[in-house]
């Protein structure tokens, strides 16, 4: 479990930020948005409009089946809990937001919304596979707006996923496995300014090394056992 060290760190707290990965939800998906043949989503939306649209919405479909465990509840729970909470994920399945979290920054996108590749507006998705159109300015040059693992997070998400850590008193990771190195370097800059670092990981990652304190484990299992303390206290 975690150390009474962290423990009194989180109690004195206001500003706690959390960066969670796709290893926190415990079951995949079959479907898959991203090309075998490693195909953009504009060219393989170029290449059949339909037969794109067709496979983005069964891939949809399966998200849309996943719960939220009991590691996205604890998360809302610490959100309800400290004064200034973010969260940031690197999953795109909207766990947290059917969970009920409210300050997160998707740093790859939701896979239920669309972009605009023209007036860059984002929507949510009617789950038709009808081939979509901008509600802001009609344009049919839409894709899903999920980043894939060779694209680099949007500039803006980006800057402030690194504030909130330059500004964390702690900063917990948990499933989180991205390989980007902007993104890996956020408990980093956490770590520079001050910031108690916690890792629950079921493996050791990049930067074990550089946490104040790894759990290897289930990370739903100790976000949830973390809840249950502060309760106690």
């Amino acid at each position: 479990m975690v150390s009474n060290k962290f423990i009194q760190r989180l109690l004195k707290a206001c500003q706690v930020v959390v960066l969670t990965g796709s290893a926190l939800k415990a079951k995949s998906v079959s479907g898959n948005l991203f090309s075998a043949e490693k195909l953009s989503f504009k060219e393989q939306r170029d290449r059949s409009a339909k037969t794109f649209w067709h496979t983005v919405q069964e891939a949809r479909a399966q998200y849309r089946e996943l719960k939220p465990n009991l590691g996205h509840y604890a998360l809302v729970d610490l959100e309800n809990r400290f004064e200034d909470f973010a969260l940031i994920t690197t999953a795109i399945d909207g766990l947290h937001k059917k969970a009920g979290n409210n300050h997160i920054i998707e740093l790859r996108g939701n896979v239920f919304q669309n972009r605009c590749g023209q007036c860059n507006t984002v929507f949510e998705s009617n789950g038709s596979s009808d081939i979509p159109v901008c509600p802001q300015c009609g344009s049919e040059d839409i894709l899903p707006n999920v980043l894939g693992e060779e694209d680099l997070p949007q500039a803006e998400k980006l800057k402030e996923a690194q504030r909130l850590a330059a500004e964390a008193e702690v900063f917990i990771t948990a499933g989180f496995n991205d390989m980007n190195r902007d993104i890996q370097a956020l408990p980093f800059i956490a770590r520079a300014n001050g910031a108690y670092l916690l890792e629950l990981t079921a493996g050791k990652s990049a930067f074990t090394t550089a946490m104040d304190e790894t759990i290897i484990g289930n990370p739903a299992k100790y976000l949830t056992a973390i809840v249950l303390l502060l309760e106690k206290i």
